[in-house]
């Protein structure tokens, strides 16, 4: 195993941490603005939405791309013992 992918299987379980912390973050923000009235609420709803939503998005994208590659390399190459024509030229 390389080090790179012991590096990104240690930091694997800080990820759901960090993003249970984002979240906690949210909601206490949250709280915190209906305590206070409504006035200001939707505006933090909206900087609440992208504190918590982007670091979300962009995690699930990286998941969803890691998954495509996966895949994409698991059709392009042949695991029969095929050769590959023009390999070695």
């Amino acid at each position: 195993m390389t080090a790179r992918r012991t590096l990104r299987l240690a930091v694997l379980p800080l990820l759901p941490l960090a993003a249970g912390a984002l979240a906690w973050l949210g909601f206490v923000m949250l709280r915190e603005s209906f305590s206070r009235g409504f006035d200001g609420t939707w505006l933090l709803v909206w900087v609440l939405a992208f504190l918590v939503g982007m670091p979300l998005l962009i995690l699930g994208l990286a998941i969803a791309g890691a998954v495509q590659r996966h895949a994409l390399s698991r059709i392009l190459i042949p695991y029969s013992g095929e050769t590959i024509p023009g390999a070695g030229r």
